[in-house]
């Protein structure tokens, strides 16, 4: 049986208490590096502790229960189960709103303006070129806030790419380095800077580009709410999903037609819900009762 260590990540603004007593804990506390978020206690452990080969690692934000309705049980209850025939688990929230994306980083160039050049240069400067307007990623291989548990060869993986991005982005004469510290918009503010959006969409990359790497995935369209934005976004990721399977270029064309009507779609399902119509209400109802059950493993 493999060993699970999976962290939550003690921060500045979280009492100890508030965190799921149920993982471990991973103390950030003294913020030594808050311009670097989470990445910098994940960074600090990978570096310094000893990792057990055949064992699962996770590093969780103190958001975790809000954002999944995983607890610490049922997350590990999901681990154990999946834990003979994985490298990697994902447990993202709801990807109801990348899935309108062909990849993770346009869904970032739509947050973040800019991050598709930035992420480009980067990738080209460590030798390893990705065209981010023709990759493809689905709920297959997506992950967001570092919401995943893997082996220590993954976990390798994604710190050979990070430290790269790291060093240049310590450097204080590297241009790159001012673009990836440059603030762009988060929750209303400018000034995150943009070296954290894209190590958050790292683990992805690599997962998409390396099949060696066996995923599992939690159900990626369980949602606490805006339930109606969901069937048109589980629509537009089998479609992407089928492109990738088939390579028929029908099923592409079809992502881009629903990708761009989608929203309009999601709001007749929202008004039909608000009238009252039968077939609209009993699908949302039964798309929201996911979150429910979640809760209760």
């Amino acid at each position: 049986m493999s060993g699970i260590f999976i962290y939550q990540i003690l921060t500045h603004y979280t009492k100890r208490e508030d965190l799921d007593p149920g993982f471990l804990v991973l103390d950030n506390s003294s913020n030594e590096r808050p311009d670097w978020f989470e990445y910098w206690p994940m960074r600090t452990f990978l570096r310094n502790e000893p990792l057990d080969e055949d064992s699962f690692y996770g590093f969780l934000s103190p958001k975790f229960k809000h954002k999944t309705n995983l607890s610490a049980a049922a997350t590990h209850e999901f681990v154990i189960r999946q834990a003979d025939s994985s490298d990697v688990i994902l447990l993202s929230q709801s990807v109801h709103l990348p899935a309108y994306h062909l990849n993770t980083f346009k869904y970032g160039e739509s947050l973040h303006p800019g991050l598709l050049n930035v992420a480009t240069q980067f990738f080209n400067r460590i030798g390893e070129p990705t065209n981010l307007n023709s990759l493809i990623t689905t709920s297959r291989n997506e992950v967001y806030s570092n919401y995943l548990i893997a082996k220590p060869r993954f976990w390798r993986a994604w710190l050979h790419i990070t430290e790269q991005l790291f060093a240049i982005a310590e450097s204080p004469t590297d241009p790159l380095g001012a673009e990836l510290r440059k603030g762009t918009l988060y929750r209303k503010r400018q000034d995150y800077p943009m070296k954290i959006f894209i190590v958050e969409r790292i683990a992805t990359w690599i997962i998409a580009r390396n099949p060696q790497f066996i995923v599992r995935v939690r159900d990626p369209f369980t949602a606490r709410s805006r339930i109606y934005k969901l069937p048109a976004a589980i629509v537009c990721d089998a479609l992407k999903i089928s492109y990738l399977t088939t390579g028929k270029e029908e099923y592409k064309e079809l992502f881009y037609f629903f990708s761009k009507f989608g929203r309009f779609l999601s709001w007749q399902i929202k008004l039909g819900s608000l009238l009252g119509v039968k077939h609209v209400r009993s699908c949302l109802k039964t798309l929201s009762s996911y979150w429910i059950k979640t809760g209760q493993s």
